[in-house]
């Protein structure tokens, strides 16, 4: 017995839920999720490679600035005792 289901043109009997699924359909939609699923992977690891730089640019700012402020206390500390030698070398002579 063949029943036209809601007139569908698709038989009861043969597959109810046939006219349910598009194969074309889903196939589509899978592509565009998969194009989705690159693009979103794609610029996480962009993302990921810009915080990277960033912080790769962090980190030597700061080691600079250690290095600056390392060769300001040794000039420093070079000056101090120098000071010292010189006034030792007075305080020698009286």
């Amino acid at each position: 017995m063949a029943v036209d289901f809601l007139g569908t043109g698709t038989e009861l009997d043969s597959d109810p839920y046939g006219f349910l699924f598009d194969e074309d359909k889903a196939r589509k939609a899978a592509s565009a999720v998969k194009l989705f699923q690159d693009v979103s992977v794609g610029s996480t690891i962009q993302k990921m490679k810009e915080s990277g730089a960033q912080e790769r640019e962090t980190i030597s700012r700061g080691a600079q600035e250690q290095r600056a402020g390392a060769e300001q206390a040794q000039r420093f500390a070079e000056s101090d005792e120098a000071r010292d030698y010189r006034q030792a070398q007075r305080a020698y002579r009286y």
